[in-house]
């Protein structure tokens, strides 16, 4: 079996043309080892728990428990403030855990990438579909507060269509910076640092506990009275994300196509330069751990 030099080798003797075809083909090829990682990656989130997948539920839960009792009781709120906030917190909260495992997936992973052959992509992919499982176990959270919380609109209607071009860019969004903060992570440790500090200012900058659309009241809506200021504050692609979650789950109508086109374009570019520098760094990556 070729060593870990081999594999670098072979990925810096591609073109700029084949490589992105190379990243998914390889894949598919080492789906074994995927699979296996993925597995790996599941055991050891839940390993020692009592309640085991409950937790997915509970972390979340307590949250927006606490937050609603906060806004009801010292705010005014009707009890619509439990949804209006979960419908967008489990997709943050799936941004964040992605972002925070694809940091530290190259150094978590380091007998593996001195010691075997195998694509380096494979290690951030397998991070992001563990969480994609979590994800799949926390939205199980929107439903049954939607079920029970009052909400803003009909949400059984054709615009549910739009969740999966929604959950397609945000997973293109998360793969990007995924691969971005994995590579960088090699080369500069500080990364994963940085990447937990940004999480923490995100969480407030994007509207999950306040809206940002034009109809918006209250804080937000001095965002409105300057038009480019609102666009602006979209060039952060995951508010843009997230208020379109908000809007079909909450509202039951279409996103805002504009806010939304303006995070796939971010995320186009995101993605472009992520696994661009991905590649770039990969071959060093056994000489730097």
């Amino acid at each position: 079996m070729a060593g870990p030099q081999g594999v670098s080798s072979r990925f810096s003797r591609l073109s700029s043309s084949t490589r992105p075809v190379q990243t998914f083909t390889d894949l598919y090829r080492y789906r074994f080892v995927l699979s296996n990682l993925v597995s790996k990656n599941v055991k050891v989130l839940y390993r020692n728990m009592a309640l085991g997948f409950l937790w997915s539920l509970l972390q979340p839960l307590v949250m927006v428990i606490t937050l609603s009792l906060v806004w009801r009781f010292f705010m005014g709120d009707d009890g619509s403030f439990a949804a209006k906030v979960v419908v967008v917190l489990i997709p943050y909260n799936f941004f964040a855990y992605c972002l925070t495992g694809c940091a530290s997936s190259i150094y978590g992973n380091v007998s593996l990438v001195k010691k075997i052959a195998f694509p380096r992509q494979i290690l951030p992919v397998s991070v992001i579909l563990t969480h994609l499982i979590h994800f799949g176990i926390q939205s199980i959270l929107i439903v049954l507060v939607l079920a029970t919380f009052p909400h803003g609109g009909e949400i059984l209607s054709l615009n549910l269509l739009w969740l999966l071009p929604i959950f397609v860019l945000q997973l293109g969004l998360v793969t990007g910076l995924g691969f971005l903060v994995a590579g960088l992570n090699v080369l500069y440790r500080d990364v994963q640092y940085i990447t937990e500090s940004s999480l923490l200012v995100l969480f407030w900058i994007c509207p999950i506990l306040y809206e940002a659309n034009l109809s918006a009241g209250g804080v937000t809506s001095k965002l409105a009275e300057n038009g480019w200021l609102y666009h602006a504050y979209f060039l952060n692609p995951l508010s843009g994300i997230l208020e379109a979650y908000r809007s079909v789950l909450y509202y039951g109508r279409s996103p805002e196509l504009s806010t939304l086109g303006i995070s796939l374009g971010i995320t186009l570019v995101i993605g472009y330069f992520g696994v661009k520098s991905f590649w770039k760094h990969e071959r060093e990556f056994a000489d730097l751990i």
